[in-house]
């Protein structure tokens, strides 16, 4: 019988005799405990499974490389700007210039056919799992299935949903592409990793009947693929389509973290269902969104090289960013106490393309020489330093280098980062990354004091580094560069040894507990400590007043806060801009009745303000804002105006959560700016209401890829919940 012509029980028993070899090489691996992770049984709720930590291997491995890899790299075409992956997508939601493409590529063939000329003849396994180590990667993380179903592993489900071979195994390669990787990963010191789309667009079975779906579909491949390949990498997606409990993910998160092969060392993120990301999960994942920040939290920012994840024809070798615009940008990630997780897109074939290839390569060199400085770091007290003067470049989510522009910008206008800090907590040394070979070989590293014989050399080359205290920094005169013994190329780092452990990090609550609306001030710390506060902007030193109390601010500040400690370096500065709130008083509109005016948009758009130039193409009510609302999945906007009606008087703190952008009024005043091209973010705005109707519009813009939009509110920095359908009226 032809391997195309396997089904059901027999190709799922074929396989797994195939993959026996494999699985007796990794079962050992299960049973070596990693320490610190089976403290308890966690139970199928989001409170019980986010106290498991992250796995200590991913939390000191930094970065990753991304692989998507599938059908879609047959046409490898998307628009500049695009994922490519989301080819499918377009074909059947009306994107004209995919749909051209397509005709004039592949004819008549649909899309599914492409998967038989999916033949990856050139994959050689040992040979990418070779560049990955050499890249200095410690983990991968390839699609085993995307949002277009295709599975690159013998996924029983796979064809059975669909009624024809849709799995790697069955046409096109007739391989079991994801066990071969593994296989030869596992032969390296690189962790092996997966991807898995929880939805897929166009599966009858999802379409017909979502439940049956998870059932019958979703969870079962995702054991098949937990118990019979042991990922250290469990990268989740497609989830926003549906609610965390459509996808029972808290109950399978349960079995993984407690039953499974795997339960003690794999990563698992925060794609898990509609409005879980960045509130629940392991790993939070930003996406092209170089800005976000969670201090608190782990997280791992991804990225292509270019701008698609999957290999994009399209794009050319200035759509790539530099290897020293990747370098920096694993930097930033790292200082910020982050992974960075890097995309490739190998096209059908099975080849990595080479400009991809020698990306890899640079960041390995790079990381063969300054590998200490990143590799088992924590965040320091402060990712970086700035240079004076303005700092008001936005973060785009294009391919361009304006990390690389933030860091080298010679417009003296406009403050650059002049260093990034990376901290080795067990060793206590300091790490200063710089972008750039300082001017006249000297560079200030401001706010920081160390002890007199402390030594100061150039990581790379061992030199010493000649220091001296300059006013509340330290002067650094580096030796003459020598090109013949400096090699880092795209930065340089100094290393401090053995000062950098410093006070910890304070607590600040602000409340307004009566008129006026000033607000106040309260410090939450450990004991022994003591605070230094400034109430303009500027650096708290041992001179600045000292916290005594809660106390008042009257007027607009901005309150900066840090812990002292003797033996320590300064903690970290917490700062926050205090306003006065003022009263809004409610509307007295004529009658009004529930919901908010909306208008649809169908548009191109970069900004919330190029809707005020477009015309709708409907218009109707809607109980509450929504992306129901929504007339396609891509290149769209909304618009809701109407009231909100205030239960109380009292303080009200709205949260705006979009992707892409997004703007709040209230009472025709700016409440929230969420605007531009970005992945799913969120901002806070507070406003104080008279009990009644106040004049509320939300303006939205969809470019492609995911979206989301929700509004919350809080009252009184009480409970945060969404704003309900009864407090909307037009």
């Amino acid at each position: 019988m032809a391997e195309s012509q396997l089904r059901g029980p027999k190709l799922r028993h074929i396989c797994l005799l195939q993959r026996m070899a494999m699985r007796n090489l990794i079962i050992s691996l299960a049973l070596l405990p990693v320490l610190g992770l089976r403290a308890q049984t966690y139970q199928p709720n989001w409170e019980s499974l986010d106290q498991r930590p992250v796995p200590q291997w991913y939390k000191d491995a930094k970065f990753g490389i991304f692989i998507h890899w599938g059908v879609y790299s047959v046409p490898g075409w998307g628009p500049k700007g695009s994922y490519s992956e989301w080819y499918q997508y377009g074909l059947n939601h009306g994107d004209s210039a995919r749909i051209n493409f397509h005709h004039k590529k592949f004819g008549s063939l649909t899309y599914y056919q492409l998967a038989d000329q999916f033949k990856a003849e050139l994959f050689d396994p040992d040979q990418w799992a070779q560049l990955f180590e050499r890249s200095g990667a410690r983990y991968i993380v390839l699609t085993s299935k995307h949002h277009d179903g295709f599975a690159n592993w013998p996924s029983h489900e796979a064809s059975h949903d669909w009624g024809f071979p849709w799995n790697a195994w069955e046409t096109g390669p007739h391989r079991d592409l994801l066990g071969d990787l593994f296989q030869a990963v596992r032969k390296t010191s690189v962790h092996p990793g997966l991807y898995y789309s929880l939805y897929e667009w166009f599966n009858p079975l999802w379409l017909r009947d979502r439940t049956r779906y998870v059932a019958e579909h979703a969870w079962p491949q995702m054991k098949d693929l937990v118990n019979t390949y042991r990922p250290e990498v469990f990268w989740t997606d497609g989830d926003w389509d549906a609610s965390d409990s459509t996808w029972r993910s808290t109950e399978f998160l349960a079995w993984l973290y407690n039953e499974s092969p795997v339960r003690d060392r794999v990563v698992t993120y925060d794609r898990w269902g509609a409005g879980i990301r960045f509130h629940h999960g392991g790993v939070y994942t930003p996406e092209y969104q170089p800005d976000l920040d969670f201090e608190n939290h782990y997280w791992e920012e991804s990225r292509g090289m270019g701008f698609s994840y999957g290999y994009n024809r399209e794009e050319d070798s200035w759509d790539y960013n530099s290897p020293q615009t990747l370098v920096l940008n694993l930097v930033d990630k790292v200082s910020r106490g982050g992974n960075f997780l890097l995309d490739i897109g190998p096209d059908e074939h099975g080849k990595i393309p080479p400009i991809m290839e020698e990306r890899l390569l640079q960041i390995g060199h790079w990381l063969s020489l300054n590998g200490e400085a990143i590799y088992h770091t924590v965040r320091w007290r402060a990712p970086s330093q700035w240079s004076a003067g303005r700092r008001d470049y936005r973060a785009g989510s294009g391919g361009g280098d304006l990390l690389l522009k933030l860091c080298l910008d010679p417009d003296p206008g406009y403050a650059v980062k002049e260093c990034f800090f990376t901290y080795h907590a067990d060793s206590n040394n300091l790490y200063l990354i710089l972008p750039r070979w300082p001017a006249k070989n000297r560079f200030i590293v401001q706010d920081l004091q160390i002890p007199d014989q402390t030594r100061v050399e150039l990581l790379e080359t061992h030199q010493a580094v000649a220091w001296r205290q300059e006013g509340k920094g330290i002067s650094l005169q580096l030796p003459e560069f020598d090109p013949n013994r400096q090699h880092s190329d795209y930065a340089f780092v100094i290393k401090i040894f053995h000062c950098g452990a410093y006070a910890p990090r304070v607590q600040v609550q602000i409340t307004y507990p009566e008129e006026p609306l000033t607000p106040v001030v309260a410090v939450q710390g450990a004991s022994g400590l003591s605070y230094r506060y400034t109430l303009d902007g500027s650096l708290p030193d041992r001179s600045s007043a000292l916290y005594t109390g809660p106390f008042p601010v009257v007027q607009p500040a901005l309150f900066s806060v840090r812990a002292f400690s003797e033996g320590l370096l300064p903690g970290a500065v917490f700062s926050i801009p205090l306003e006065i709130l003022h009263w809004q008083d409610a509307s007295k509109p004529v009658p009004v009745e529930p919901g908010l005016v909306r208008s649809n948009y169908e548009l191109s758009a970069s900004s919330v303000a190029d809707l005020n130039d477009a015309k709708p193409v409907r218009t109707g009510v809607s109980k509450n804002i929504s992306l129901k609302d929504s007339t396609r999945a891509e290149h769209f906007g909304l618009l809701y105006s109407g009231y909100f009606r205030a239960p109380a008087d009292g303080r009200y703190r709205f949260f705006l959560s979009s992707d892409d952008g997004s703007k709040l009024w209230i009472d025709n005043q700016l409440c929230i700016d969420l605007d531009g091209l970005h992945g799913e973010s969120e901002k806070a705005g507070t406003v104080a209401l008279r009990k009644g109707l106040h004049h509320v519009r939300l303006a939205y813009f969809q470019a492609t890829g995911g979206a989301a939009l929700t509004l919350q509110y809080s009252l009184n920095e009480g409970p945060r919940a969404a704003v309900p359908d009864s407090l909307f009226f037009h």
